[in-house]
């Protein structure tokens, strides 16, 4: 077993290569854990996921989460959420979704999701 501090890991986040956000994975198992922080002005590209769910809970921060579906080569968005610290959500199998840091300090996150999420299965559009 292996333990993990949220707080003290922050400053060893990666850039992800696909996209404005920090990442560190912290399970490699089927099921993957992941610290992550969106800068502030940054975004997370609208993007989904063919198979499973991502569970998210906002740890620092603020920020926008928007949701849609894939209408052809267009999206359409349904809905737009204000989320803070304390905040959980979850983002369903083929559900759009863009998340976005408007404010001026880095909004950080934990998200809990298939270990194939960030390789194969993540279509950004």
């Amino acid at each position: 077993m292996e333990l993990f501090n949220t707080k003290e890991l922050f400053g060893s986040l990666e850039q992800d290569e696909k996209s404005d956000i920090q990442i560190r994975k912290l399970t490699d198992g089927t099921m993957a854990v992941y610290l992550a922080e969106l800068k502030a002005g940054k975004k997370l590209s609208a993007h989904y996921h063919k198979e499973g769910g991502e569970i998210y809970q906002i740890l620092d921060g603020a920020g926008t989460i928007e949701i849609g579906a894939l209408s052809g080569d267009t999206i359409q968005w349904d809905c737009s959420y204000e989320v803070k610290a304390g905040d959980v959500f979850e983002i369903a199998p083929m559900m759009v979704h863009r998340l976005s840091n408007p404010g001026a300090n880095a909004l950080r996150l934990i998200f809990f999701t298939a270990a194939s999420h960030l390789g194969e299965d993540r279509i950004f559009i």
